[in-house]
């Protein structure tokens, strides 16, 4: 039987998610409490098998907290790490897991996406000897690569075209034979100073056929926090199983799915509409409001009076007294004074803008909140406005409005 080898890109930090990805990589982001690297790794181990070769994962920024959460891991002993020293692009990358590679095909994928499990069945069907990439079709493709097609095969590669309506765009998953490493030694360093894996990809199509696969369901790059709760809330509604293993008291009301895990407590007079995801031993409630697409992590407190709508509060974070989360990302150890609110919508209805170091991103989202990095502290009655980002270990001071954005260590008073 033919064997694969798998090579996983997790060696970038995100940038774009900061300040969730300040602290480990953007692989590492978890939905439904599980890394998007570990999605993909179990994905590879249930379909592919007795065909699974090597899960080659190429680390770079803060590698520790990848390889040492993976060498506990079930399948700790299908996993080889190699390392990208350097962020030189894609190209280079890839190109690190050739030392240990040893299939006659080899797949290759960003492991900061998320996709509905059904992109197996896809790359398991089309796993012969004819190479593929793999695309998906976006309605507004303007910040992708789009990719040209001839008779099912790759003849182009336009980066963000000016007619960017309802085109392919690169998954960034491939399957591609071993001689695919010597197009990559060959690439040439780009304008971006990166070694590219789209020229390797492009001299490869010069010679060869290389097939253009369209998937057709769920799938997002989680490049930005508003994609990050757009994988979330998909994950609630199509991949979670209600499941009881904490204890939900007398006069709780459920609707939709609910996930409660071990130790947690759901307090009476709490109104859940689902889907709703609550992790280990946290408490919720009493008479707290969880509107859809939530996910609450283990050790959380959220209390009497708070309301949380398509938002994902992470591991030992607090929202105990009259507060609304919505939209929102709370990073781990956040704690918020009562009465702290964060708004979701501008008064225009118009589509929510932050700013980065790069320049404004508009988010195409006419409802998003803020996101809040780790061990940030709200005082009472404190309120952030839509589209907010605020760094790490942040202190704001009671009845603040936050109207812009806070670096790390910021010590704001309003």
């Amino acid at each position: 039987m033919t064997k694969f080898d798998f090579v996983l890109l997790a060696a970038g930090q995100g940038k774009r998610l900061r300040p969730i990805t300040n602290s480990y990589p953007k692989t590492m982001v978890r939905i439904l409490d599980k890394p998007l690297l570990e999605w993909i790794v179990e994905g590879i181990v249930t379909n592919f098998g007795d065909s699974l070769g090597k899960i080659i994962i190429v680390v770079g920024f803060e590698k520790h907290k990848i390889t040492e959460y993976f060498q506990k891991h079930r399948h700790a002993q299908k996993i080889v790490f190699v390392e990208q020293k350097e962020q030189k692009g894609t190209a280079d990358a890839v190109l690190q897991a050739q030392k240990v590679a040893q299939s006659p095909f080899f797949f290759v994928f960003n492991a900061d996406t998320f996709f509905d499990p059904k992109f197996f069945e896809l790359i398991k069907k089309n796993a012969d000897s004819r190479p593929f990439i793999v695309t998906k079709r976006e309605e507004d493709a303007s910040a992708y690569g789009v990719v040209e097609v001839e008779g099912g095969n790759l003849v182009g590669l336009i980066e963000k075209p000016a007619d960017a309506k309802n085109k392919l765009i690169s998954t960034g998953t491939l399957f591609m034979p071993i001689t695919f490493f010597d197009y990559l030694k060959n690439v040439k360093i780009s304008k971006r100073n990166e070694y590219e894996i789209t020229d390797a990809l492009l001299e490869f199509a010069k010679s060869q056929k290389l097939r253009v696969l369209e998937f057709d369901g769920y799938w997002t790059d989680v490049g930005y926090y508003w994609n990050y709760l757009s994988a979330s809330e998909y994950a609630l509604q199509n991949l979670m199983e209600s499941k009881i293993e904490g204890k939900v008291e007398d006069f709780v009301v459920v609707k939709g799915k609910l996930h409660v895990g071990k130790g947690s407590v759901v307090k009476s007079g709490t109104y859940i509409e689902g889907n709703v995801f609550i992790g280990e031993n946290t408490i919720v409630g009493p008479s707290a409001y969880l509107r859809k697409g939530v996910v609450i992590e283990d050790n959380c407190h959220i209390g009497n009076s708070t309301e949380v709508k398509s938002s994902i509060i992470m591991h030992n974070s607090n929202a105990a007294h009259l507060s609304y989360i919505g939209d929102s990302i709370i990073c781990e150890n956040v704690n918020f004074g009562a009465g702290t609110k964060i708004a979701n919508l501008k008064f225009d209805h118009s589509a929510i803008a932050i700013k980065q170091e790069a320049g404004k991103v508009v988010s195409g989202r006419d409802k998003l909140g803020a996101v809040i990095g780790k061990n940030t502290k709200t005082g009472i009655n404190v309120s952030i406005n839509c589209g907010i980002m605020i760094g790490e270990n942040c202190k704001i001071s009671p009845a603040a409005y936050v109207y812009n954005n806070l670096e790390n260590d910021a010590v704001f008073k309003g």
